[in-house]
C-alpha cells in the first residue's frame, strides 16, 4: 500500500460519516507490542467503549489488511500493523520508489513568491540576517517539496539614509574612486566603512536593522556628507551615481558569496530604487486627497495612522528622500508581477506595526495592483507576513552598524575550522556522506527548532552540541552514524527498531503538510530532530539505516538545509 498510513487511518476511522472518531499516533520510542497508539476524538470524560460510533470505527480499522490486531484492553487501545505492510513500506523507502514524488500533491500547481534576505546594501550579512535566511529558505523548501512552483525573491534596500552613510563611509575611508583590496571581501569593506561613518557621525551610531531605529534616523535630515551624496544620487549626479552603483554592487556581490556558502539562491532580486517614480506618484496622490499631510515644522510627509503602536508614519522627508515605510509601500502597491502568485515576506517582528499601518494606508488610498492573491487583511500583497523574533547576543539585539556583530562569514568559517581541526568532530565528519555541506546545515538549522516569533539568544558554542536545540548538528551526526548491528529476528518486521523507523517515516508527510498549510516549520524540525537523535542513540542494523537515512535526506531538502 503506497498511501500514507496516517491518511489511510483517518479515512477508515471516519467511514461514511466523514468524522474520524480516532486519531493514530506513533509512540515516542519503539514498543514491542504495538506500532500505533489510538486516541479517541470524543468529548472530555467520554468512555469510548460506550460510544457505538467509536467502537464501530475500531472494528473497521481492525478489518483492514494492513492491521494485524487491535488491543482494546486497558485505557487506550493500540494497533499493531501487519508484517507485510511494514516490510513493503520499508522496502519502498530504502529502494527509493517512495520519495519526493509522493509528496508533490500537497501544493501542486500553486505558485509562491517567498521574500527573504532583504538586507540593506550597506554591509555584510550577520547572524541577525541568518535567522531570516533560515526561516525563508525552510518555508520555500517545504513548499517546493510539496509540489509548489516557488520563487525565492528579495526586496533589497539600496536607497535611503543608510545607503548615503555607506557611500559617505567609502568616500571618507578610501576616496570616491577607490574600493576594497584584492584580498578583502567587498561587502566587509563597505560594512567597515559604513560602521566607521555611523559611529563618527552626529547620529551617534544607532542601529539600522530595527524598524524604530531605522525610520527615526531616516526621518531626520543631518545635512552631512551622507545626505549630500544621497541627494546627488536622486538628482542624477553622474559622479554620485557611479559611487552608489559601485557601493551597491560590492555589497550585493559579497552577500551573494555568503548566500552561496549557505546553499541559498534567489530567483529574483528587486531594488527599492526602481520604484522611486511610484513614490512620487503615491505621495502626490495622497497629499491631493488629504490622506497624507505635511508635518508642521519640517514638512515631512506623514500618514496619521490613528494606531497606538505607530501614531505617525513618516513617509518622505522635505528634501524628497523617502523612508523605508514609503519605499516598501511603493513596491507592494505597484508590483504587478505578483498577479496570481501567493506571496509572503519573512521579516523580524519589530516590523509588525510598519506592516499593519502600510496595509491600512494602501487600503485608504485605494491602491491596487490587481493581485488575485492579495492579503486577506487588505492592503495588497504580500499575501502573508511571516514574522520572527530578533536574535540577541550577550543580552543585546544584533545590529551591524555596531562593531562586534558576528558575521555569517565568520560563523561559517568557525564551523569549518571546528569540524576540521577538532579531532573528535573531524573523525565523525569523515563518516559523513557530504561533510562540505555540514557548516551551512548547522548554521541555518539552529534557528528552525526555535518558536518562530520568540527572540533567540545566540551563541556559536550552542551549535555543535547534540540534543540541545541544534537541529543541524543532530541531523549531521545521524547522517554520519552507520550500521554496525544485526537485525533482530529472522525478518526485518521482527525487529522493533525497524518497525519504529518505518512508522516514524510516515509522520514526515504529516508534518510537511502542516508546514505547507501553516507556514511554520518548527513541528517538522522537531520531528526530524527526534528521529535523528533516536537513530544515533544506539547501534542500528543496516535495514534500519536504509529506512532512516532517506528520510533524513528528505528532511534536509524540505527544510532548505541541503547546504553548499
Amino acid at each position: 500500500m503506497g498511501e500514507n498510513i496516517f491518511n489511510k487511518f483517518d479515512e477508515v476511522a471516519a467511514g461514511e460519516s466523514g468524522t474520524a472518531l480516532w486519531a493514530a499516533r506513533a509512540p515516542y520510542r519503539p514498543e514491542p507490542d504495538y506500532d500505533l497508539m489510538l486516541i479517541p476524538r470524543l468529548p472530555k470524560g467520554s468512555d469510548w467503549r460506550q460510544d457505538e460510533g467509536a467502537v464501530a470505527a475500531l472494528d473497521r480499522i481492525e478489518a483492514e489488511p494492513w492491521v494485524a490486531l487491535i488491543d482494546r484492553e486497558g485505557k487506550q487501545p493500540t494497533a499493531k500493523l501487519s508484517d507485510e505492510w511494514i516490510e513493503s513500506q520499508g522496502e519502498a523507502i530504502s529502494s527509493g520508489s517512495q520519495g519526493e514524488a509522493d509528496l508533490a500533491d500537497m501544493a501542486a500547481e500553486n505558485r509562491y513568491a517567498v521574500y527573504f534576505w532583504g538586507a540593506n546594501t550597506t554591509k555584510a550579512l550577520h547572524i541577525g540576517h541568518l535567522r531570516n535566511l533560515a526561516v525563508g529558505a525552510a518555508i520555500a523548501g517545504a513548499l517546493r517539496q510539496a509540489g509548489a512552483r516557488v520563487e525565492n525573491r528579495s526586496l533589497i534596500c539600496d536607497v535611503g539614509r543608510s545607503m548615503g552613510e555607506a557611500m559617505a563611509g567609502v568616500a571618507t575611508r578610501a576616496g570616491e574612486d577607490s574600493g576594497p583590496d584584492a584580498d578583502e571581501k567587498s561587502d566587509h569593506f563597505v560594512g567597515f566603512c559604513y560602521a566607521d561613518y555611523v559611529t563618527a557621525s552626529r547620529n551617534g551610531g544607532g542601529g539600522d536593522d530595527g524598524a524604530e531605529d531605522s525610520v527615526a534616523r531616516e526621518s531626520t535630515q543631518y545635512d552631512d556628507k551622507a545626505d549630500e551624496l544621497m541627494m546627488r544620487v536622486l538628482e542624477g549626479d553622474q559622479k554620485a551615481l557611479e559611487l552608489w552603483s559601485r557601493t551597491r554592487s560590492w555589497v550585493v556581490s559579497g552577500q551573494r558569496k555568503t548566500l552561496a556558502s549557505l546553499g541559498i539562491t534567489f530567483d529574483r532580486v528587486i531594488y527599492e530604487s526602481d520604484f522611486l517614480p511610484e513614490v512620487r506618484e503615491f505621495t502626490n496622490q495622497g497629499l491631493a486627497e488629504g490622506t497624507l499631510t505635511k508635518r508642521w515644522g519640517d514638512d515631512m510627509v506623514m500618514y496619521e495612522t490613528e494606531r497606538e503602536e505607530l501614531e505617525e508614519m513618516p513617509l518622505v522627508r522635505s528634501d524628497g528622500l523617502p523612508t523605508q515605510h514609503m519605499r516598501a509601500l511603493a513596491y507592494w502597491a505597484a508590483a504587478d508581477e505578483l498577479d496570481d502568485v501567493i506571496s509572503m515576506q519573512v521579516c523580524g517582528n519589530e516590523w509588525v506595526a510598519h506592516v499593519t499601518c502600510r496595509r491600512k494606508l494602501i487600503d485608504e488610498m485605494g491602491l491596487s495592483n490587481g493581485n488575485g492573491n492579495g492579503s486577506a487583511r487588505g492592503g495588497g500583497p504580500p499575501t502573508y507576513d511571516i514574522f520572527h523574533g530578533m536574535v540577541a547576543r550577550e543580552n543585546e539585539s544584533i545590529s551591524s552598524s555596531k562593531k562586534g556583530a558576528l558575521l555569517i562569514d565568520e560563523l561559517v568559517e568557525w564551523l569549518e575550522d571546528e569540524l576540521k581541526h577538532n579531532p573528535e568532530l573531524a573523525e565523525e565528519m569523515a563518516r559523513h556522506p557530504h561533510p562540505e555541506a555540514v557548516p551551512a546545515q548547522v548554521a541555518l538549522g539552529y534557528f528552525l527548532l526555535q518558536p518562530t516569533t520568540k527572540q533567540v539568544r545566540f551563541g556559536k558554542e550552542k551549535l555543535l552540541v547534540e540534543g540541545k536545540g541544534s537541529l543541524g548538528w543532530d541531523l549531521a551526526r545521524a547522517q554520519a552514524h552507520h550500521a554496525s548491528a544485526e537485525i533482530e529476528g529472522e525478518r526485518p518486521a521482527q525487529d522493533p527498531d525497524y518497525r519504529f523507523a518505518v512508522v516514524q517515516s510516515e509522520h514526515y508527510r504529516v508534518h510537511l503538510r502542516s508546514a505547507v498549510e501553516e507556514f511554520d516549520v518548527a513541528p517538522l524540525s522537531k520531528y526530524l530532530s527526534h528521529f535523528a537523535r533516536w537513530y544515533r542513540e544506539d547501534e542500528r542494523a543496516p535495514e534500519v539505516e536504509a529506512v532512516v537515512q532517506p528520510v533524513l535526506e528528505q528532511g534536509l531538502r524540505g527544510l532548505g538545509l541541503e547546504g553548499a
